[in-house]
Formats: structure tokens, C-alpha cells, sequence
């Protein structure tokens, strides 16, 4: 069993933060295992193994203090934008060659075996810390909507929350996804985290029935859309275009601020600023990790 009981010399929010980080980490440790010897032998025994391997090369990257999550920037389109520079947390757990273990196959290791809100209590608890320990003012943390249903997850994070002292400057939301209208929110619980300064972003919005019925619910409580990639680079006239889609949902959140995802280049964001002015940001895999190129980059591309 690893030591997590590893302590350093944090001022006392960082240090409470980290020892429930370290607790959490450590009772999943335990419990995940126990499902891993159980799984010896069937169908899904190679897919938890490699959530397990996961997690413990998170659970050293933890106590080392070294970055878990890479900041993908939201990238400013629009002088009307709320925030100047927000960025997303995206997992980047490394094993011990220094390799980046693909995320998505270890996070659904848990997902797909009952361990959601255990896994995105880790997670949001590692994405403070290292929020806390880093240049970083305004950033986005991905959980499932499942979580917020959680009470273990709902009562760890929002403990933690209360203890932090946010400057003017710094901001921290919630980028919700897997969200579905068979997964309704708790409308008080969502405000709780409101009332402590916390935004909430709606991740992947295209057009689908679940979109409709998402959006209304999150209706007062989403101050951000992410528009889905798909929507955001589909063909001019699709019934999925990013015309479309912005369109439905200024007409059901008009007040809400947008993201387009999935945006290629400069030139792409170029020619959705032309056309969408309602768009604040833009964020992309290929676009730059650095704000000032980016800036640099629209300048040229005009």
C-alpha cells in the first residue's frame, strides 16, 4: 500500500486541501483494489488493471507535487469576454518512463464501474492544489454531472471550496459533462457552489434532444456554453451547424458566454469571429498553449 500520509509546509488552506486530496486518493486506492482482485479473470479484469495503474502513478504524482492536469487556454475573440484568460484543466498522468498515460481509457475504467464521484473528488481536489501552487488565475475543472449528485463528492469539494480566499482576479468553474436528462441536478446543491463564487460551464452542446433538455436545466445556472467540436467545424447548412447551434442557444440562454471548441487554427478563429461575434473564446488542441502566440497569430491571420 502506498504512504500517502506524506505532509509539506503549506500555508493552512493548501495543507487542508492536500490532506483530504491525500485521504481521498487513499480510500480509493483501497476500495479500487479490492475491485481489481475481484476482476482477476473476466471480461473487464485488462481495463481496470489500467485504471489502477493509473491511479497509483496519480496518486506518486500527487505526493511529489508534480503537475497533473496541462492547461489547454480559453483563447480571447471578443473585449466583451467576462474573464481575461481561463484555461482548461485537462489530465496529464504520467507513468514512471515520464510517458502520458492516455486519460480517457483510465478515466472510464472508473466511470464504467461505479467509481465516478470518487475518482472526480480526486481529481477536483488535485486540480485545486495545483491551481493554488501555479501562475494559473481562472481556470476549468471537468466533472461528470453524476458527481454533483454525489453527497461524498458534494460535501469533500464544496468543504474545501469554502476555505479558499479567490482574488478579483481568479476564478474557478466547473465544466460539466456527461450531463443527460436522466441525470437531474440538484438545483440548491448547484448554488451552493454558486454562492461560494464557483462558475459553471456546459461542455460538448450540439444540437441533440439531450442538449434541449440539458440547457433548460442548467437555464440560470450555466454561465458558460462550450460548443461542441463537431458543431463547430461542420459544413455551412448542416443540420448540426455551428449556426444552428449558437442560434438555439442564445435563444434559450441569451445572457450565457460561449466557447467554440475544436477550432483549428488562427485563420479558423479568424472567420468565426467574422461571422459570430457572440463568440468570447475559442479553444483547440492545435492551437497554441501560450496566449501571446495565439495573439500574435490572429494579428497575422487578418
Amino acid at each position: 500500500m502506498l504512504n500517502l500520509s506524506v505532509e509539506k509546509a503549506y500555508p493552512l488552506v493548501q495543507k487542508n486541501i492536500k490532506k483530504e486530496l491525500l485521504l481521498q486518493t487513499e480510500n480509493l486506492v483501497r476500495s479500487y483494489q479490492q475491485y481489481v482482485n475481484q476482476a482477476q479473470g473476466l471480461a473487464h479484469e485488462d481495463a481496470v488493471v489500467y485504471g489502477f495503474r493509473a491511479l497509483i502513478a496519480l496518486a506518486n504524482m500527487v505526493i511529489e507535487e508534480r503537475e497533473v492536469f496541462a492547461i489547454e487556454p480559453w483563447h480571447l475573440m471578443s473585449l466583451d469576454a467576462p474573464l481575461s484568460c481561463p484555461g482548461e484543466m485537462l489530465l496529464r498522468v504520467r507513468d514512471y518512463r515520464g510517458d502520458v498515460i492516455p486519460p480517457y481509457p483510465a478515466v472510464m475504467a472508473f466511470y464504467n464501474h461505479g467509481f465516478t464521484a470518487q475518482l472526480d473528488n480526486i481529481l477536483f481536489l488535485a486540480a485545486l492544489d495545483q491551481f493554488m501552487r501555479s501562475d494559473e488565475r481562472q481556470v476549468s475543472i471537468n466533472v461528470s454531472a453524476r458527481s454533483l449528485r454525489d453527497r461524498g463528492f458534494v460535501t469533500s469539494t464544496l468543504e474545501c471550496l469554502s476555505t479558499l480566499e479567490l482574488g478579483s482576479d481568479e476564478k474557478i468553474i466547473i465544466e460539466i459533462h456527461e450531463s443527460t436528462p436522466h441525470v437531474g441536478m440538484n438545483q440548491d446543491v448547484l448554488k451552493l457552489y454558486h454562492n461560494l463564487g464557483v462558475s459553471f460551464a456546459l461542455d460538448d452542446v450540439g444540437l441533440n434532444i439531450n442538449d434541449i433538455m440539458r440547457i433548460g436545466e442548467f437555464d440560470g445556472i450555466a454561465d458558460y456554453i462550450k460548443i461542441d467540436r463537431h458543431a463547430v467545424c461542420a459544413e455551412n447548412g448542416a443540420s448540426n451547424s455551428l449556426e444552428n447551434v449558437v442560434s438555439f442557444v442564445e435563444s434559450l440562454m441569451p445572457k450565457v458566454t460561449i466557447v467554440a471548441e475544436g477550432v483549428q487554427d488562427a485563420h479558423h478563429a479568424i472567420r468565426l469571429r467574422k461571422r459570430f461575434p457572440e463568440i468570447a473564446y475559442v479553444q483547440g488542441l492545435y492551437l497554441p498553449s501560450e496566449r501571446s502566440v495565439f495573439k500574435r497569430q490572429l494579428i497575422r491571420a487578418q
